[in-house]
């Protein structure tokens, strides 16, 4: 574990580092009927869209070693409870490199972001994550995230 993880805020420099990382976020477990072509383009798609035009009060926090290497990165934006309509937060995405794993740098961008949604003051912190990805399933549900709808596909 990294004895100093550093949380800051993304800046025009990082793209190279945001979209660096598209290969990781494509090569997630997925459903066998998105190949890795099609989860490239969407990753491509919607970080581009995402640091080409972010949400209003959206953030995009980099996690960086104590020597400046960056390690992962989160980026949330508001978002709606689909029960109550209320505000909430999204985690849109959130990324780290191989050599990130297992430094506590995950759980560290985790909390920075339920912090920016709690100073918005929202209740809930929501995500999606595809069903067959078990490792972000299960660091999700740590962190105490619980299922709340299941959206079913059927391919044709």
């Amino acid at each position: 574990m990294a004895k100093n993880i550093q949380i800051r805020q993304a800046h025009e420099s990082d793209c190279a580092f945001l979209f660096g990382l598209m290969p990781t976020l494509a090569g997630v477990p997925r459903p066998d009927w998105h190949d890795l072509k099609a989860m490239m383009a969407f990753q491509e798609r919607y970080i581009s869209e995402t640091l080409g035009a972010p949400a209003e009060d959206s953030i995009t926090l980099i996690a960086a070693s104590d020597d400046g290497q960056a390690l992962g990165y989160i980026h949330a934006h508001p978002g709606k409870d689909g029960v109550t309509d209320e505000s909430c937060g999204y985690v849109a995405i959130i990324a780290l490199e191989q050599h990130g794993e297992g430094q506590g740098a995950a759980g560290l961008l985790m909390k920075a972001a339920e912090d920016w949604a709690r100073g918005r003051g929202c209740r809930f912190l929501s995500l999606e994550v595809f069903a067959t990805n078990k490792k972000a399933v299960e660091f999700y549900v740590r962190g105490g995230f619980m299922p709340e709808t299941i959206r079913m596909v059927k391919p044709l």
